[in-house]
């Protein structure tokens, strides 16, 4: 598991599994001190019929994240 530093939060990408079909998200866990660890949805409604495929989507999602923070997304 590869997880990506994007300032305040270590991030990665993850399958997790509903009712049998599968949601691609990215897990948030904020740097110590905080022990917070939040999961988000990578697209709204969007459902994988494997864990691996979603996966996939869901860590390029966290690279893509990484990549957009890199680039200054946060500095506005």
């Amino acid at each position: 598991m590869t997880e990506f530093d994007i300032g305040e939060f270590f991030i990665r990408g993850e399958a997790r599994e509903v009712e049998g079909e599968f949601q691609a998200v990215i897990i948030m866990r904020a740097k110590p001190p905080l022990t917070t660890v939040t999961s988000h949805q990578v697209e709204k409604d969007r459902w994988f019929k494997t864990a691996d495929v979603a996966a996939v989507a869901a860590q390029d999602a966290a690279k893509a994240l990484k990549l957009a923070v890199d680039e200054g997304a946060l500095k506005a």
